[in-house]
């Protein structure tokens, strides 16, 4: 179980949409499983709740800061089984306690579209009736530790924690900055900084004055510079910052001023100095094809870059066209011998045709950059990696779930290759029917070009519409998917039950019998009749290639000898 509290600025805080989001009000509340509100005199009326909260808000005309606070509690797949509605109403109750808000207002809700069910919490941060504003002081630290005594609680799987020890002994990233790595699938900044952490306090340790850390900084890149009242280190090839101190609190302004004395920029000597290494948003994950993938990815973000400046100056030098046209045709105007009223009319007239060029020159612009979004639908190497996933690369799938570990593209006879398997029937009967999709000459290749699993899936739904009795038991047909960052192929069933395919694990929606026997029978095709069926999930051999993996991790070694050296 984690948590994490969504920041907002308070001109973009507003407790009606967000509880709105939570109830999944614009889609009729597909993607939730469980609504309640609590501490509102309207009981279980969610609809005027939000409005009393609304009400209770605005009441407090004394804060200038944000009155909601947007908490997120997300738990592991296997644990579904135990997140029942009292436990998940339990859970919320406690880090309410924790966090000062147990005597205040709140919406509740439990998302169930992403690989992870996750409970979404909207608090009013003004006291309904003293009207005050709280602040949770460092409310991490309480979150945290509400995590680990609920885990151990209700029997839910150990996440790592503040209060565990880490691997590691750096401090781990910066919200900010995982969540950039999560999303993007990139390396951020902060983490590259990070990766030279050790080089640069040891550089410290040795330096005599400014010029020393200057210098190297320099070589991988950055450089340190005053930032308000501390310091900042900064991409020396580009715009990016990060704190110094969160690099190391050795890097704080009063610590380095203590030890070097009062802060000098770098001279015309550092400035010369070549860099060794630099920030470059290097991918995360691994596996031998990422190299080719990524250059693929370069290119098209590089042919975006263009075309998105190139229609910014397209359209710039077609509005000064626009307004020169209009001001020289209302300048004629003016100097012709007309009455005042006939004037007036005519500059009206002129003024409504400016606007409909005006609107059209829009319209105009949209659709380019429409067409561009379609021919480039990436905008980070983690969206790229799922579209050509979506258009059936094995490859690319198997890159982004092996953000740890190194893992082989699935093959379409990797049930076959089981020895354990053997060829059941449902096997020859799903290998068959792939090959006559490859082979139909009626079906358009976007058709034909899809990842194994969904065919697998595909094969399972026309299996169930052959059947006679398949009309009262349609649980496939119809059924969505969909791929997120880590690579889980997500189907979402009919009825509400959701599957998710992780390469080496298949979960299923908790309590949910047709989700069950269809995942069962996904697996199966898969790796026939040995399957390994634990609560909600389905563990499968996970394939990974020990030689690749020992490369890389050998390449890595190499890497860290290497800058350690320099």
């Amino acid at each position: 179980m984690i948590s994490r509290r969504i920041a907002r600025k308070p001109g973009n805080d507003n407790y009606r949409r967000l509880a709105k989001y939570i109830a999944d009000a614009s889609r009729d509340g597909e993607k939730c499983l469980l609504t309640w509100c609590i501490g509102c005199w309207a009981d279980d009326d969610y609809e005027l709740a939000v409005q009393e909260v609304s009400d209770t808000q605005e009441l407090n005309t004394r804060t200038t800061k944000e009155k909601t606070y947007h908490l997120i509690v997300s738990f592991r797949p296997e644990d579904e089984m135990r997140l029942t509605p009292e436990v998940l109403k339990a859970i919320e109750a406690e880090f309410a306690k924790a966090l000062g808000f147990e005597e205040h207002q709140r919406h509740c809700g439990v998302h169930k579209n992403t690989a992870n069910l996750h409970m979404h919490v909207a608090y009013n941060m003004i006291h309904p009736e003293r009207l005050t504003r709280h602040e949770p002081f460092r409310d991490y630290r309480g979150r945290d530790r509400v995590c680990r005594e609920l885990e151990k609680r209700f029997g839910l799987a150990i996440d790592n924690g503040r209060d565990q020890t880490r691997p590691q002994e750096r401090p781990p990233l910066s919200d900010e900055a995982a969540n950039v790595e999560a999303h993007t699938g990139q390396q951020s900044f902060e983490g590259y900084a990070r990766g030279h952490r050790e080089t640069i306090l040891a550089s410290l340790e040795k330096a005599t004055g400014w010029q020393s850390l200057h210098q190297t900084l320099a070589l991988y890149g950055l450089k340190i510079k005053p930032h308000g009242n501390g310091l900042v280190i900064k991409d020396r090839h580009g715009k990016r910052t990060i704190k110094a101190s969160s690099l190391d609190r050795s890097l704080a302004m009063g610590r380095l001023e203590k030890r070097l004395g009062p802060f000098k920029p770098p001279d015309m000597a550092v400035t010369r100095v070549p860099s060794q290494d630099q920030y470059q948003a290097k991918p995360l994950h691994r596996g031998p094809e990422r190299g080719n993938l990524f250059a693929e990815y370069q290119t098209g973000i590089a042919r975006r870059k263009e075309e998105l400046a190139a229609l910014k100056q397209q359209g710039q030098t077609r509005r000064e066209a626009i307004a020169l046209k209009w001001e020289r045709i209302r300048q004629e105007i003016e100097d012709l011998a007309l009455t005042r009223r006939d004037r007036f009319a005519l500059l009206k007239q002129l003024r409504q045709h400016e606007a409909k060029t005006k609107r059209r020159f829009v319209r105009e612009v949209a659709f380019r950059r429409q067409k561009l979004a379609e021919a480039i639908p990436y905008a980070s190497w983690s969206a790229f990696l799922r579209w050509q996933a979506a258009q059936g690369n094995e490859t690319a799938l198997a890159i982004l779930r092996s953000r740890k570990d190194v893992v082989e593209p699935e093959q379409a006879d990797t049930a076959d290759a089981s020895p354990q398997a053997g060829r059941s029937s449902a096997n020859e009967e799903w290998q068959g029917r792939r090959q006559k999709i490859l082979n139909d000459p009626k079906l358009k290749p976007g058709e034909k070009r899809t990842l194994l699993s969904v065919a697998r899936m595909r094969y399972l739904e026309a299996l169930e519409a052959t059947k006679p009795d398949s009309s009262a038991t349609l649980s496939l047909q119809g059924f969505t998917h969909s791929i997120d960052d880590k690579g889980t192929v997500l189907f979402t069933l009919p009825g509400g039950g959701l599957i998710r395919d992780m390469g080496d694990q298949v979960l299923f929606s908790a309590h949910d019998p047709t989700a069950e026997k269809v995942a069962v029978n996904f697996s199966r095709l898969k790796l026939g009749n040995s399957i390994n069926l634990k609560e909600n999930y389905i563990q499968l051999p996970r394939i990974i290639n020990d030689d690749i993996l020992e490369k890389e991790r050998a390449r890595e070694k190499w890497l860290s000898l290497r800058s350690s050296e320099q």
